[in-house]
């Protein structure tokens, strides 16, 4: 699966209020909850900082991928938050964080649960198109940025 058919432009947020991890990622669900109905977002955001406390999804270089597997998602959904001041999101190479992706999946859909965070991280570690992401103006560009970087 790829993260174009994941994501869409009213899960696309271009600027995320957030000054704190937790805070983030709770606007993240939100931002999901909008279109995709959760009936708890409370099950889902403690499932997410559950696992942060393992280990942070700031992968690196600007990018985080909170990510969670829960029955109540039909298939794989994604949002992106982009973050305009430096975020502490505790990242594996200790640097601020300005593009969150959100990916939540039903315990079903493994293999494309996992196309869509290998994607994402592969798509997003090319230092171009993440300045491209931060510089666009609206949803609808992002989604064109990624469509025409994913690989077919």
């Amino acid at each position: 699966m790829k993260l174009s058919d994941a994501l869409a432009p009213e899960r696309i947020e271009l600027n995320l209020t957030c000054t704190e991890k937790i805070q983030a990622i709770e606007e993240m669900v939100s931002l999901i909850d909008r279109s995709v109905s959760i009936s708890d977002p409370e099950a889902v955001l403690k499932r997410i900082l559950d696992q942060e406390a393992i280990k942070s999804t700031g992968i690196e270089k600007g990018v985080a991928i909170p990510h969670a597997r829960f029955n109540e998602i039909d298939g794989v959904v994604a949002a992106l938050g982009i973050v305009r001041s430096d975020l502490d999101f505790q990242s594996l190479d200790e640097q601020p964080v300005h593009l969150i992706f959100l990916i939540l999946s039903s315990e079903a859909s493994m293999s494309a649960y996992l196309s869509v965070l290998g994607r994402t991280a592969r798509i997003f570690h090319d230092e171009e198109m993440k300045a491209c992401v931060k510089e666009a103006t609206s949803p609808d560009e992002v989604m064109d940025l990624i469509r025409s970087h994913e690989p077919v």
